[in-house]
């Protein structure tokens, strides 16, 4: 996920998922590149992930590996656009990578350096299986190119459950009834949200989630995706709208603690932190399921997370239930191998993958076939649940912008506007200006 996830590199790196299905009777005949198919005992597999997750996914795969007679070569990268792109100038790509961030993959499908994903696996079964919107990340001109081994969400609000209980709120089902709730705390005498920006040079990235969560609740899945490609202008009445919920939430005054005029200096790992006070500083914060991994929560709730940590899904604004986040997603560069092909399948289709990166707390898998009892605490279970009752996924917007614009003046317009730098206008303005020209 770009930047903004640099820094679970020595933590766990963000939480997510894979599966896929063992065997020749569901690798498809097809295949893509032409010639006699080939079985390499050694599979190279780039990814970007690091930490807990990187272990326990190449625990996961030696397991299988051992199994299938298959051996692998890693290669993990902390740059790891620049280095995919750099192996494939020089001819030199690996059998699969797994990609952070759907952008790039699209565009190597695009100069046609990646095997379609139907000649690798069994897709009308992924199709069956997987939370629906997840393959339309990895499409191009109706062609599904990679496919998720790992998923995180970010549509999520937490609350200190001891204390809000004990406060008499309720959860919220409706954006009306979250409105009526951040009143009540308010008019009890504590800011309601907790809120932070701050992450070092990915600084205003939390920011850009909100307004992508509520795009998507606002205008679905049509005007999200037409924002994000830039068919529609972030200065649109349908982007004008997010803002306004962001406004009336967080910009009203005393709706977040410390003031909202300091988000931008507010560390995001920590901001969430002041809930769990003994007298509790807010009630409410809004962030991905990666907040659950320990180095987040402070350690005592950590070590007791389903006691003292709720959480709801972002309350529909109009009816419909969508879900926000991101994923890791596979694909081949070798088109045509009978062991790449049993590999992707294991990875993006088979609900027994995954079993040792479950454990880490921070991974969640992208299939519906998954067994949820597999997490390793109710909060994961009740996240999993939630995601895979929604009414549709769709990939963090920035994450698939244009750098400039995702992981540049999306970010640092937000930082402007929350912190009163700069009027709607003038931000709308100055990231749609940033846009590159096709």
């Amino acid at each position: 996920m770009r930047k903004k996830y640099s820094w679970l590199a020595g933590i766990a790196a963000v939480s997510l998922l894979a599966t896929g299905c063992l065997g020749g009777d569901s690798t498809p005949e097809a295949t893509d590149g032409g010639g006699e198919e080939t079985a390499k005992e050694t599979i190279q597999i780039m990814y970007a992930f690091s930490g807990d997750q990187s272990t326990a996914f190449q625990k996961d795969m030696d397991t299988w590996g051992e199994e299938n007679g298959i051996t692998f070569d890693w290669i993990q990268s902390n740059e790891f656009e620049v280095q995919i792109n750099s192996k494939v100038q020089s001819g030199n790509a690996p059998d699969i990578a797994i990609f952070p961030q759907p952008g790039i993959l699209r565009a190597l499908a695009e100069e046609g350096e990646l095997a379609e994903l139907g000649t690798q696996v069994d897709l009308d079964q992924l199709e069956a299986d997987i939370i629906p919107g997840f393959l339309d990340a990895a499409t191009v001109d109706g062609t599904v190119y990679g496919a998720p081994m790992a998923m995180n969400g970010k549509s999520f609000y937490w609350y200190n459950k001891p204390a809000f209980e004990a406060a008499g709120y309720t959860v919220p089902t409706s954006h009306e009834e979250l409105l009526a709730l951040v009143e009540e705390i308010k008019a009890d005498g504590v800011a309601p949200i907790c809120y932070g920006m701050e992450s070092g040079s990915a600084t205003g990235w939390p920011g850009t989630d909100w307004i992508e969560d509520y795009v998507l609740q606002t205008g679905g899945t049509e005007v999200y995706d037409k924002w994000v490609s830039g068919e529609i202008k972030f200065d649109s009445p349908e982007v004008r709208e997010a803002f306004a919920i962001y406004e009336e939430l967080l910009m009203t005054e005393g709706n977040v603690y410390g003031g909202i005029e300091n988000a931008s200096s507010n560390a995001f790992a920590t901001a969430l932190n002041p809930m769990f006070d003994a007298e509790p500083k807010c009630f409410l914060g809004k962030q991905g399921n990666f907040i659950t991994q320990k180095g987040f929560f402070p350690d005592d709730i950590f070590a007791q997370l389903d006691t003292t940590v709720g959480m709801f899904v972002t309350p529909s604004v109009k009816g419909e239930s969508p879900v926000l986040g991101g994923g890791d997603l596979a694909a081949a560069f070798t088109k045509n191998d009978a062991n790449v092909k049993k590999v992707m399948a294991f990875m993006t289709t088979d609900p027994e993958f995954g079993d040792n990166q479950v454990q880490t707390g921070a991974w969640l898998s992208p299939l519906t076939t998954f067994d949820v009892e597999k997490y390793p605490n109710q909060v994961l279970k009740d996240v999993a649940a939630a995601v895979a009752d929604a009414s549709v996924f769709r990939f963090d917007g920035s994450d698939q912008m244009p750098g400039a614009v995702g992981s540049g003046s999306f970010w640092t317009g937000m930082v402007d506007y929350t912190s009163g730098r700069t009027d709607l206008d003038a931000t709308l303005q100055a990231i749609d200006a940033s846009w590159p020209a096709s």
